[in-house]
């Protein structure tokens, strides 16, 4: 009977340490909102002109005017003259410094892999430099940034396709030398305008964000938060479907309410020192400072971050989310938004000469 009395101990202990248990899993979801410009410009600017000054030869491959058109930033205007802010691009003529035949040997092999010889091609690879760079001006004439975008310090090598015989690769080196320079003309005129669009979404657009993410949701099935951890991560996944960094967020903030509410919960009932417990915190905390950063509320979002370090369970996380949250607010003091969902209408911008009145 004593023998008994133990084993069914044993198993309730067992049972009950079973339905403790806390195993967590990733449950992905995709966020969406604008960036927001990083360059310190008056938000009150959103239109911009273009101007391009290409070398002698570079204007014989490629032409000011369509370098020019390749050009924006994303929601703004652009005008042809008497925008807001203009931005000049200087592009240097290429140089290619030298060319030199190379000698490229493959394995030849049969159908089983086995080497039976090799094959000897050639190629000309040609060094070359170019330069090239932004100036920033507004529109009174003062200066506000000059970006480099190229600099003859940094070298750059180009491989032609391979030919059968040096013979070959040396009659491309004279006479496909033109067509070469042509090519390297407008592959690195295209790198400098791409670099250009980065560098000006960077630092003053709004570009259109999408991120993936993920929440931490209980995957231990015998664990009494089991269902609950599940309907809140469907309830969140639906608010999160609701997301567009086009629209305000008032719809999404409603229906995150009871997730918010839900992990707020957690924190408080699984309080203790045990694992277990902290594992539970853990996963409150990290989504709770997730969903807040989401939803454009960094104060509260640092608030779940330091509980999370605080928490001792990793504790690199809520580093890490402090820092996110961190950045966000320290943006939004600077552009003078207190959110990153909002609309933006640039047909509706107009220079600074005009009467205007900025949409977003």
């Amino acid at each position: 009977m004593k023998r008994t009395i133990q084993l069914l101990i044993l198993i309730f202990f067992w049972i009950t340490a079973t339905a403790q248990r806390v195993d967590l899993d990733k449950f992905s979801f995709t966020a969406s909102y604008r960036d927001l410009p990083r360059g310190g410009l008056d938000t009150s600017f959103r239109t911009f002109s273009v101007r391009f000054d290409a070398g002698t030869f570079s204007r014989m491959v490629m032409k000011n005017e369509e370098l020019e058109d390749l050009v924006y930033i994303e929601g703004w205007k652009k005008l042809s003259y008497d925008a807001h802010i203009q931005v000049e691009t200087k592009i240097e003529d290429l140089l290619i410094e030298r060319t030199d035949i190379k000698q490229k040997v493959d394995p030849i092999k049969d159908k089983n892999g086995n080497e039976i010889g090799k094959k000897t091609s050639y190629y000309v690879e040609a060094v070359y430099t170019y330069a090239a760079h932004a100036k920033i001006t507004d529109y009174r004439g003062r200066h506000i940034e000059t970006y480099t975008i190229a600099s003859r310090s940094n070298k750059q090598t180009h491989n032609s396709s391979t030919f059968s015989s040096e013979a070959e690769a040396k009659a491309y080196a004279i006479f496909g030398y033109l067509l070469m320079t042509n090519n390297l003309i407008k592959q690195t005129a295209d790198r400098v305008v791409n670099t250009l669009n980065n560098t000006l979404g960077y630092y003053y657009g709004f570009s259109e964000r999408f991120v993936s993410d993920h929440l931490w949701i209980l995957g231990s099935k015998k664990h009494p938060e089991y269902d609950a951890h599940r309907k809140a991560w469907v309830t969140f996944k639906s608010a999160m479907i609701k997301m567009s960094y086009d629209e305000p967020l008032d719809e999404v903030k409603e229906m995150m309410k009871p997730v918010i509410e839900y992990f707020t919960k957690m924190k408080k009932i699984y309080s203790s020192r045990d694992k277990s417990d902290r594992k539970m915190r853990y996963a409150s905390c990290f989504n709770l400072a997730k969903i807040h950063y989401y939803l454009d509320d960094p104060d509260a979002a640092m608030r779940e971050a330091s509980e999370l370090v605080m928490n001792g369970y990793d504790a690199k996380d809520g580093t890490h989310l402090e820092t996110a949250a961190t950045n966000l607010k320290q943006l939004f003091r600077q552009t003078k938004f207190q959110s990153r969902h909002f609309t933006v209408r640039p047909e509706s911008f107009e220079g600074p000469q005009a009467t205007s009145s900025t949409h977003y």
